[in-house]
């Protein structure tokens, strides 16, 4: 039987040279021809690996803003904030990053934008026997100036219920978010996915950036670029770069110098680098993909509000008759219509957008103004 076949064959192997194998062949002819014949470099395997990884680089970019956009469309800004729960399997790395969120958010003056919150996994083989917070935790915490009372509270454990809870579940890795999508029903894992997110998503520009704002022109993103520091959102930096300036620049100078030697070499990088032996990437790993998940939640706000209030533009001033309508007037008429989308905005704001929408009226009227 196939039993007998196969201890044949791992006591021929210790005495047969490799090229006799295909006398094996017409009992193993599978594992024979995998031995005999390896890949050669003009195999058509060898092409597809070649081609892709031409084309890697496009693909992976293209693949994250989809997932970040479909992750985007998922969160409702309109409540003004978004709870974040890390989700780890150790009761460290989700302490250590929700420590290291509320100190970029505040930095970037959204400490009452993102509250952040981290919980653990107790199914896991890794997880701890108790709740208290492991010493090396409190340590690194401590290390990067860190509240200490988040640092060294209690763990909390995971349950499924903080999928309705929070607005975003980050988990430290695949295996801990395929753990909860696979505790879901088919129908629940397709609602939820785009909500339950890996932190080394986080690390790549491509990802944090909402680079297409719906509902607004080029020229209107350009002239938007800058906002009040009222509303927390920081401000952006045009184009999408891979050097990591677009995550250093939303952390403070210390924590800036922090992760400065190794950036390079954690930035874009998998979820491999959060597992990193060496103290250094994991801890800069987080600092940055913390900077990644406050960038990605202000833009994605700033993008919805930014559909919003062009949504009543459109709406309210659409026709020759509303050429004529004063600055004051479009303002007290948008008030009217929704006092949550046009409070995000400053009444400069306001006033400019609805001058830039009286001149694409104009455009899309076919009404020139030249003498």
């Amino acid at each position: 039987d196939n039993l007998q076949y196969f201890s044949l064959f791992t006591a021929m192997m210790r005495n047969i040279p490799l090229w006799s194998l295909f006398l094996l062949g017409s009992k193993f002819p599978i594992m024979a021809l995998a031995l005999s014949f390896p890949s050669s470099p003009s195999s058509p395997s060898s092409s597809s690996s070649s081609n892709y990884n031409n084309h890697d680089s496009f693909a992976l970019s293209d693949y994250q803003k989809a997932r970040a956009l479909e992750t985007a469309q998922s969160l409702d800004a309109s409540r003004l904030h978004f709870q974040i729960m890390f989700v780890d399997d150790d009761n460290v790395k989700g302490r250590i990053a929700e420590g290291l969120l509320a100190r970029v958010a505040e930095h970037n003056d959204a400490m009452f934008i993102l509250f952040p919150s981290s919980s653990t996994i107790d199914a896991s083989r890794n997880a701890p026997r108790d709740a208290a917070a492991p010493e090396r935790a409190v340590a690194v915490c401590e290390s990067l100036g860190l509240c200490e009372t988040t640092s060294t509270m209690d763990g909390t454990s995971f349950d499924l219920s903080y999928l309705d809870e929070y607005d975003l579940l980050i988990t430290m890795d695949d295996d801990i978010r395929s753990l909860i999508l696979r505790s879901l029903s088919a129908t629940d894992q397709e609602y939820y996915a785009p909500k339950v997110r890996l932190l080394s998503e986080f690390l790549s520009p491509e990802f944090c950036s909402i680079s297409g704002k719906q509902g607004t022109s080029s020229a209107r993103n350009e002239q938007d670029d800058t906002l009040s520091q009222d509303n927390g959102i920081p401000k952006t930096v045009q184009g999408i770069t891979n050097d990591g300036r677009l995550l250093l620049d939303m952390l403070d100078q210390e924590l800036r110098d922090r992760v400065a030697p190794c950036s390079d070499l954690v930035i874009g990088r998998s979820s491999n680098v959060l597992m990193s032996h060496q103290l250094e990437y994991q801890v800069a790993a987080l600092i940055l993909a913390s900077s990644g998940v406050t960038k990605f939640c202000l833009e994605t706000m700033q993008s919805q509000f930014d559909s919003a209030f062009e949504a009543l533009l459109i709406k309210n001033f659409h026709n020759v008759d509303h050429l004529t309508v004063s600055g004051d007037q479009a303002d007290d008429q948008l008030r009217r219509c929704s006092h949550s989308v046009t409070g995000f905005f400053s009444r400069e704001q306001r006033q400019s957008r609805f001058e830039r929408h009286i001149v694409d009226l104009r455009i899309k009227l076919g009404i020139d103004d030249s003498p």
